[in-house]
């Protein structure tokens, strides 16, 4: 019998946590458009709903599959009682973790430390705070995925973006750690580093159409691709079975550039 390759994700159970804007939500849609049964999770009632409402809209067929939870990253407890809930009600075949607070830019002569802690807060320690509850709760089905996200600038930092690299930096070393750690439980760890992309769901500024323009010059693909192109990342860790510790650069070429 051949493979059947289009139906792997058929009636898996997705959460996506950074779900409703930008890489997450295209995420979401995503796993959507392969019969994925998707959780996407917001750290606000009203980013929660908007999203909801958008998916439900693109996908009317498959609304009773597309659910939403509350929690915050930055808070342990709040990220635990979420696994803890998603185990009780059976687990979960995938995991994807894409919520990220703001780029950190700057002279580091003006560092802001305190700031520079919050946002590692989101970008690292929410992801180990999830990891950390999936061990604990055995949330992720075995043969299951946590795909978490780190940054290109952990591969080639630009001027002023050095704490941003590192941040990211940490990230993929913590896919490669978790990968490990998470084996025994059947569960695949793997992370997507996204360089520069255009957010199918904002509207471009001139400004922006401007920058987007320059910086299609110096990719290899001619073109800044968008969260949508980012989101097939997301979807060949979750079907790739024999895939594990491994960092996935989505950069259109951009890490080859002199720029």
């Amino acid at each position: 019998m051949a493979p059947n390759y289009p139906e792997r994700l058929r009636n898996e159970k997705v959460v996506v946590i950074g779900g409703s804007k930008g890489i997450g939500l295209a995420v979401a849609e995503a796993f959507i458009s392969f019969g994925s049964h998707v959780i996407i999770v917001s750290s606000t009632q009203a980013s929660l709903d908007a999203a909801i409402t958008l998916l439900k809209s693109e996908f009317p067929s498959a609304t009773e599959h597309i659910g939403g939870r509350i929690a915050n990253v930055k808070d342990e407890a709040s990220v635990s009682s979420l696994i803890e809930s998603l185990a009780s009600e059976g687990g979960v075949d995938h995991i994807v973790y894409t919520a990220v607070d703001k780029r950190i830019r700057g002279n580091i002569v003006n560092e802001d430390i305190e700031k520079d802690k919050e946002l590692f807060g989101v970008k690292f320690w929410g992801q180990v705070s999830v990891a950390k509850a999936i061990a604990k709760y055995k949330a992720i089905k075995s043969g299951g995925s946590y795909t978490i996200t780190g940054g290109s600038l952990s591969l080639k930092p630009k001027p002023e973006t050095a704490v941003g690299a590192a941040i990211n930096g940490a990230v993929n070393s913590l896919a490669k750690g978790l990968a490990v750690d998470l084996a025994p439980l059947g569960v695949r760890v793997n992370a997507v580093i996204p360089g520069f992309v255009r957010d199918v769901h904002e509207k471009l500024t001139p400004e922006r159409e401007v920058l987007f323009e320059r910086l299609s010059k110096g990719l290899l693909t001619g073109f800044v691709g968008t969260t949508e192109d980012i989101a097939e990342t997301y979807l060949y860790f979750a079907r790739a079975k024999y895939t594990t510790g491994t960092l996935a650069l989505v950069d259109g070429g951009a890490i080859f550039s002199s720029a």
